[in-house]
C-alpha cells in the first residue's frame, strides 16, 4: 500500500469528520472548524470527498472555481488571500454543482486515493477531511485508505433521533 509519508508529508494532524448518514450537518462541522482552526491562526486544509454530494464548496463560496496543476499535483483553492485555508473538493470536478455523479467502487477508492496523495497543500497544521456519509461497505474501504494518513482522531457527527 502507500505509505503515510508519502501521502501527507507535510500535514501536522489529521482529522476525518463522519457521519453514519447524510444531512447531519456534517460538512458544516467540518467546514466551521477549519474556520475555527484559521481563527486560531493555524494553516488549514479542507478536503471534501464526499463523492455523492459535496458542499464544502458551496459554503465556502468557492463554488465554480478552476483547479490548476503545479508540478507537485493539484494546487488547492485558497478560501482567504492569506491562504491559511486552501480546499479541495470533488465539485471542483465538476462541470454542474447539481451533477449527481455515480461512482464505482474503484473508481470512487482511486479518486480517493487520488486526493490523498495528488493535492499540493505544502505545509498544513491541520487537514480536516469531510468523508462520505453512510456505513456500508464501501465506506468501510474509504476509511480504511484514510488510516493510511494515520488520522489523530475523528469527529462522528450525529442527530438525535425523536420517534
Amino acid at each position: 500500500g502507500i505509505m503515510a509519508d508519502d501521502i501527507l508529508p507535510n500535514v501536522g494532524h489529521v482529522l476525518l469528520v463522519l457521519s453514519g448518514k447524510g444531512g447531519v450537518g456534517k460538512s458544516t462541522v467540518a467546514t466551521q472548524l477549519a474556520l475555527a482552526l484559521v481563527e486560531a491562526g493555524k494553516k488549514v486544509g479542507l478536503l471534501d470527498i464526499d463523492l455523492c454530494g459535496p458542499s464544502v464548496a458551496k459554503m465556502l463560496d468557492l463554488e465554480g472555481r478552476d483547479i490548476h496543476q503545479c508540478s507537485d499535483g493539484w494546487l488547492p483553492v485558497y478560501a482567504d488571500p492569506s491562504q491559511q485555508l486552501g480546499v479541495m473538493s470533488i465539485a471542483f470536478m465538476l462541470s454542474h454543482r447539481d451533477d449527481a455523479i455515480v461512482w464505482r467502487g474503484p473508481k470512487k477508492n482511486a479518486m480517493i486515493k487520488q486526493f490523498l496523495t495528488d493535492v499540493a497543500w505544502g505545509e498544513l497544521e491541520y487537514l480536516i477531511i469531510d468523508t462520505p456519509p453512510g456505513t456500508s461497505d464501501e465506506h468501510i474501504t474509504v476509511v480504511e485508505n484514510l488510516q493510511s494518513c494515520n488520522p489523530d482522531g475523528a469527529i462522528l457527527v450525529s442527530t438525535p433521533q425523536v420517534r
